[in-house]
């Protein structure tokens, strides 16, 4: 799969899905599929978690992505697609959900192809839809502060 036209929007995903597509998924389409994200947020290994395994092989590619204004616009627009999501959904506050590991690999998606800033302003934003009744463990928190590179537990608040 060529994850760089598939984000600036010339190429569908395996599923024959151009990235406006999954824009248009309902709440239901998001939450029931569970391929989009890969090409929606890319990273440069393998997911343990996804059966076709792909992931950014080439270094230029990564490269081109993080240069090119469309590629990385549309990135930052899926993000707050997703961030729109979660805001609707508490469903992911839960002791155990596939959505705490999206929000991982958006983590990592952000840090590889846009900037530290825009990583951590998602995981800023994520900690501010957190409801007090939430019941995420402890490990996801530190799993998406592990996504960053450091603890950044004591900045949010």
């Amino acid at each position: 799969m060529n994850f760089y036209k598939f984000l600036k929007g010339l190429e569908p995903n395996a599923k024959g899905h151009l990235i406006k597509d999954i824009w248009d998924f309902s709440d239901k389409e998001i939450n029931a599929n569970h391929d989009f994200i890969q090409t929606l947020f890319p990273l440069d290994e393998p997911s343990n978690w996804s059966l076709n395994k792909l992931y950014l092989e080439d270094s230029k590619e990564i490269e081109k992505i993080r240069f090119d204004p469309i590629a990385v616009g549309n990135i930052l627009k899926s993000k707050d697609w997703f961030l729109a999501y979660l805001k609707r959904n508490d469903s992911w506050q839960c002791l155990h959900n596939h959505n705490q590991l999206r929000i991982t690999r958006i983590i990592k998606s952000l840090l590889l192809l846009v900037s530290r800033d825009e990583a951590e302003a998602f995981y800023k934003r994520v900690h501010e839809l957190i409801t007090p009744q939430a019941k995420i463990p402890a490990r996801t928190f530190s799993y998406w502060e592990s996504a960053l590179g450091f603890n950044i537990k004591t900045q949010v608040s």
